[in-house]
This record gives C-alpha cells, sequence and structure tokens, in this order.
C-alpha cells in the first residue's frame, strides 16, 4: 500500500546519515592538527628536539663564552693595528707632493724614461725645511722642483691610459666585449700590486729604507714604455724583427732608468749609512735583475 509518509521518512534518515558522514570527516580532518603539541618546548627550538640540548651546552659553557671574548678581542686588535698602519702610510708621507707636478716635468720626465741616456745627473734635489721642533732639516724637492723625483701622477695616468687604449684597439679588432674591460683592468692592477709588493720586500730584505710611495711610483713607469709598444704595435704593423728590436730598445731604456734612479736608493753615497762589500754586491745584482728581466716579464704579460 502506498504511504504518503515513507518518502519523507526515507529522507530525513538519508539527510541524517548524510550529516553524520560530514560531521566524522571534519572531525578526521581536525584530528592531525591536534595531535601536535605546540607547547612543547623543544619543537619551538627549531622544529628538531636533538638541535635543542647542544645549542644551549654551548652558550652555557663558560669555555666557549670565553673562547668567543678572546675571539672578539683579537679581531679587534687587528683591526687598529690595520688602520694604524693604514693611516701611516697614507698620511705619514704625505701624498699630496707626489702630485704636484707640471707640464714642464711631465715631459720631461717621459723624455727621461724613454732616452735616460743623455742625462748629466741623477742625484735627489735637496731643500731646507723645518720639524715639528724648528729646528732646520734636509728633505728630498718635490717632483714639482726636481725632475728625479718620483711622482705618482704619471704611473696613475698611464694606467688609465692603458685601459682605454686596450678598449679602442679591441674595439677596433671587433675583439672588444664589456666582460673584459673589467677583467683587463683588474689584471694589471693585479700585475702591479704584485710588482711594488715584490720590490718593497725584497727592500726590506736588503734592509733598505724606502717610502712606500717612491716603491709605487718606481714600480709604475713601465707604463710609459708599455704604452710606446702598444702604440707601436697596433699602429705601425709592419715586420715583427722590427717590432721586437723596437721593444727591446724600449724596455732597455726602461731598465737603464730604473736602475740609474734606484742606484741612490739602494746605494746611498754620503750620509750615516755604511754598506759593506757584500751588501753591496747584493744590492747590485738585485739592482740588475729588476731593472731587465723582470721588468721585461711584466711589461711582456701587459702588451
Amino acid at each position: 500500500m502506498y504511504n504518503p509518509y515513507s518518502n519523507a521518512g526515507d529522507a530525513h534518515q538519508v539527510n541524517g546519515h548524510h550529516a553524520q558522514q560530514q560531521q566524522q570527516q571534519q572531525q578526521s580532518q581536525q584530528q592531525p592538527f591536534q595531535q601536535v603539541p605546540t607547547h612543547n618546548p623543544q619543537f619551538q627550538a627549531g622544529g628538531n628536539p636533538q638541535l635543542n640540548v647542544p645549542f644551549n651546552n654551548v652558550f652555557s659553557d663558560p669555555r666557549a663564552t670565553m673562547g668567543l671574548q678572546f675571539s672578539q678581542s683579537a679581531i679587534n686588535a687587528g683591526q687598529q693595528y690595520m688602520q694604524n698602519n693604514f693611516s701611516t702610510i697614507m698620511h705619514g708621507q704625505n701624498i699630496k707632493t707626489y702630485f704636484k707636478v707640471s707640464n714642464s716635468y711631465v715631459w720631461h720626465k717621459l723624455y727621461l724614461i724613454l732616452l735616460p741616456y743623455r742625462n748629466k745627473t741623477w742625484a735627489r734635489v735637496y731643500r731646507t725645511s723645518t720639524d715639528q721642533n724648528n729646528n732646520s732639516i734636509d728633505v728630498f724637492a718635490p717632483p714639482l722642483e726636481d725632475v728625479n723625483a718620483p711622482d705618482l701622477y704619471i704611473p696613475v695616468m698611464g694606467y688609465v691610459t692603458y685601459i682605454l687604449l686596450w678598449a679602442i684597439f679591441s674595439g677596433i679588432k671587433g675583439s672588444f666585449h664589456p666582460e673584459l674591460l673589467g677583467y683587463t683592468a683588474t689584471r694589471i692592477l693585479a700585475l702591479g700590486v704584485l710588482d711594488v709588493l715584490f720590490l718593497k720586500i725584497a727592500l726590506y730584505t736588503l734592509s733598505v729604507e724606502s717610502k712606500f710611495w717612491d716603491v709605487v711610483a718606481y714600480s709604475g713607469y713601465k707604463f710609459v714604455s708599455v704604452l710606446v709598444i702598444m702604440l707601436f704595435k697596433n699602429i705601425f704593423q709592419g715586420s715583427k724583427v722590427v717590432y721586437y728590436l723596437f721593444s727591446v730598445g724600449v724596455l732597455f731604456s726602461l731598465g737603464f732608468f730604473l736602475m740609474r734612479s734606484l742606484r741612490y736608493v739602494l746605494l746611498p753615497s754620503g750620509g750615516n749609512s755604511v754598506v759593506s762589500h757584500g751588501q753591496k754586491k747584493m744590492r747590485t745584482n738585485f739592482l740588475f735583475l729588476y731593472s731587465f728581466p723582470i721588468q721585461l716579464f711584466l711589461a711582456w704579460l701587459m702588451i
């Protein structure tokens, strides 16, 4: 027999059963999140309970604390030492005097580097000055007053000109790339730094007193000879024999210039400096070694 309330009862049972299933699904979804003990301090330390205890032991160990304090003291002492020595190098020698040049000095210096054979005197010029106690002392004249005085204007401009000429000639040949410009500038600067360090260490080993910026200046004069060879190589593209002969002549002039200029640094005459026969022989051999073979090798790497 047809029951008009049977469909409604069945629908009510189906809906109730469906609601019960949804409630069970929601409880099963919420149950994993409720099982995580968020109040556990081991998980608050980083999610790994095995890492919590060692870190606490490190920071609570008095020996580790003393080690950290000692390391910090050593770092501070090293920074203070570098600041004191750097300030001595930068300010103790008055770097501004190395840039006090004139057009006449620059032209005469370039001529002296390329053709040093006709120069009659290589001795440095002295001038009278006063110290902190107003006592009269003799000091070397600046480049503005002495063509034999070392300067930093020519080495710095030589480095910049070298980078520009390299970029121009590379562009003409079609081999220029922007990323190679920084590489070339860094490589040439690294060669210059190594040259300065080598000369400075060698002078210290030979017990020769020298100023840092004097060493930088004498080391940087090679840019003049290298630039002349670069111009000749890229403009006058002729016989390789002529190029090699020209390069040897220019580099020999550079070596002769350095030998005569550094002679008054390595082998000072007069004054209170006394050099024994053995020391004089060692210094003379080093003077020849640095002025010719080493400069020839560095110039070959730069050209």
